[in-house]
């Protein structure tokens, strides 16, 4: 199995998220990711390809990724322009996350319509792919048009794309337009369960092998050396962030009233968080990947106010106690 990480977010954090990608890279993570959301006071990124394209330049093996972009605020030829550079700045180490989006007040900063993003994102990949590896595009489309046109450089090979989303059209994009579906951190077993079963349907539908594409999933991880003191993180950052974010002014599709209506952290993370000792951990990720068939868990580790400290030791406990046991080859440190 392979492991990546969502490091500490937020624009005025750039310095503290480098420190823990450098880290990443030398304590032997696969990846590292970026999530896109606007507006949010410090916590996101608003340009997840820049902060990528810095640290591009600062690593030389770690695995690159958004988590997810959302495509409908990007034009495709501008969007295809900045992966193809992304690709070629990280040498061929960038995958690109996308997903339609669903904040109602981004949309608004962005004066895009929520209505019919679905059509606009599976249009706006289709030109994407064709602008990545043909040398004249002619695309006539219901949002998008282009005559003749060319994208310089293009990617050595086509940037892969894993496609975000939860509902049965999201599904399908991802099935057929996608590399892999890149499920987010929000949804518990049972729903990813449900999406996963779908999801495949709708691969084999495509004429694809379900066993043959990547199983990546977003969870969120507070591992400490004590489950006292995972749990007390937990409370203070995660379970708030959930609260705060997702139960105020409208209600996230796939949490609802659930994080503004408890204050109990095992009613809301069952089957959906991360938490506790190193060994408590491996338990919880091995039963995501019986379950799934996960190949590569990504560790959302900052949720606001959560020490960078921590998050510097929460990896060094990552990959000296957990990554081993999902890597038979690899000896555990002392």
């Amino acid at each position: 199995m392979k492991f990546g990480f969502i490091p500490t977010e937020g624009g005025r954090f750039y310095r503290e998220a480098l420190e823990e990608v450098l880290l990443g890279e030398e304590l032997g993570f696969d990846s590292v990711w970026m999530e896109e959301h606007h507006s949010v006071p410090n916590h996101y990124w608003p340009s997840p390809l820049i902060v990528l394209a810095g640290w591009a330049t600062r690593t030389s093996r770690i695995l690159l990724g958004t988590d997810v972009a959302v495509a409908p605020f990007y034009h495709p030829v501008r969007l295809a322009e900045d992966a193809a550079m992304l690709a070629i700045i990280s040498n061929n180490r960038f995958i690109l996350g996308l997903a339609v989006g669903y904040r109602p007040q981004e949309f608004d900063l962005y004066g895009v319509s929520l209505e019919g993003r679905g059509r606009r994102f599976s249009e706006a990949l289709r030109l994407m792919r064709r602008l990545w590896t043909e040398e004249d595009v002619t695309f006539n489309g219901e949002f998008f048009r282009v005559q003749h046109g060319r994208i310089e450089p293009r990617p050595e090979v086509p940037v892969p794309v894993w496609v975000g989303g939860w509902n049965r059209n999201a599904l399908r994009r991802a099935a057929e337009l996608g590399d892999a579906w890149l499920p987010g951190p929000t949804a518990d077993l049972p729903r990813l369960l449900e999406a996963r079963a779908t999801y495949d349907e709708f691969l084999v539908r495509a004429g694809k092998d379900p066993a043959r594409v990547p199983r990546p999933l977003t969870r969120e991880v507070v591992i400490a050396e004590t489950e006292a003191r995972a749990r007390e993180l937990a409370e203070r950052h995660l379970l708030v962030n959930y609260r705060d974010e997702y139960g105020k002014d409208w209600q996230h599709p796939l949490i609802g009233r659930a994080a503004v209506v408890t204050d109990r952290l095992d009613e809301i993370g069952r089957d959906r968080f991360i938490i506790g000792t190193p060994e408590q951990a491996i338990r919880q990720i091995e039963r995501f990947r019986e379950a799934l068939g996960v190949d590569h868990l990504i560790c959302r580790l900052y949720f606001p106010g959560m020490p960078h400290e921590h998050i510097l030791t929460e990896l060094r406990l990552i990959a000296r106690e957990v990554m081993p046991a999902f890597r038979p080859s690899q000896v555990r440190e002392g």
